[in-house]
C-alpha cells in the first residue's frame, strides 16, 4: 500500500499534520506501506500539480491500495481497520463507539483545538487569537466530560485501544503545547500513554528522519 506523506514542512507543523494518523494505524494493524513524499512549500502543497487526481484537495494523507485511492484521515483509518480486522471492534453496538468517538474528535473536538494552534502561531492580534479564549470555553464543553470517562476507562471507545484513539490522540496533540490539556489530567495521562505506544514512536522518529530534522523535533 502507497501512503502519501509530507517529506519536507515547516517548523510550525512538525508533528501535528495528519499523514501521522494513517502511518499510525497501519503500524498498528500490520499494514505495509511505501511512503511517497510530498513538499509542502510557500505554497503549500498546490505546486505539487501531479498530486490532484490522487487527492482532488491536494491533502495529505491519502492513500493507493492496489489502485484504490482514498483521502480524509478519518476515512482512511476505518478503512485500514476494516481491512486488517484490528483497531475496531466486531460487536455492531462497540464499533458504533469507535465511529460515534472518531466522529466526535473530528467534528466537535479539532475545529475547536486547531483554531487554538493557529492563534498561538499568528498571534493575540490575529483573527484566531481574538477568537481564541472562545475556543477554549467551547472545548471545555468536551474535554470535561471526558476527562470524568477516562477516570474509569482506559480508551476513548472502552477498554481496547481502536482508531478512534489515533484520532483523538493527534487531535489532542494540536493543543499539547498549550496550557489547556493541564487542566484535564485523565487526558492528558490518556494521550501521553497513547504516544508512548511502540507503533506511534516509530512513525514519529521516521517522520523527523524523512524531514530530515532533530529527534524529538516534532515531539
Amino acid at each position: 500500500m502507497k501512503v502519501y506523506v509530507f517529506k519536507s514542512l515547516p517548523p510550525f507543523l512538525w508533528g501535528y499534520t495528519r499523514d501521522i494518523r494513517a502511518m499510525w494505524a497501519m503500524e498498528e494493524c500490520g499494514i505495509s506501506y511505501e511512503t511517497i513524499g510530498l513538499d509542502c512549500g510557500p505554497n503549500g502543497l498546490r505546486d505539487e500539480t501531479w498530486f490532484e487526481p490522487i487527492s482532488p484537495f491536494k491533502q495529505v494523507p491519502a492513500i493507493d491500495d492496489n489502485g484504490y485511492l482514498l483521502t480524509e484521515s478519518g476515512a482512511i483509518l476505518l478503512y485500514l481497520a476494516e481491512k486488517s480486522g484490528k483497531l475496531i471492534p466486531r460487536d455492531l453496538q462497540e464499533r458504533a463507539q469507535v465511529y460515534r468517538w472518531l466522529i466526535t474528535s473530528l467534528n466537535n473536538i479539532e475545529p475547536f483545538a486547531l483554531p487554538i494552534l493557529f492563534a498561538d502561531l499568528q498571534g493575540s492580534a490575529s483573527p484566531h487569537g481574538k477568537l481564541r479564549s472562545w475556543n477554549v470555553d467551547i472545548l471545555a464543553r468536551f474535554l470535561g466530560p471526558i476527562d470524568q470517562m477516562l477516570k474509569t476507562q482506559k480508551f476513548i471507545a472502552g477498554s481496547e485501544f481502536t482508531v478512534a484513539d489515533i484520532v483523538f490522540t493527534c487531535v489532542l496533540r494540536e493543543i499539547r503545547k498549550t496550557e489547556i490539556l493541564s487542566k484535564y489530567p485523565n487526558v492528558e495521562n490518556y494521550r501521553h500513554r497513547c504516544e508512548e505506544r511502540p507503533a506511534f514512536v516509530k512513525v514519529l522518529n521516521e517522520c523527523e528522519d524523512r524531514l530530515g530534522i532533530a529527534r524529538g523535533s516534532a515531539r
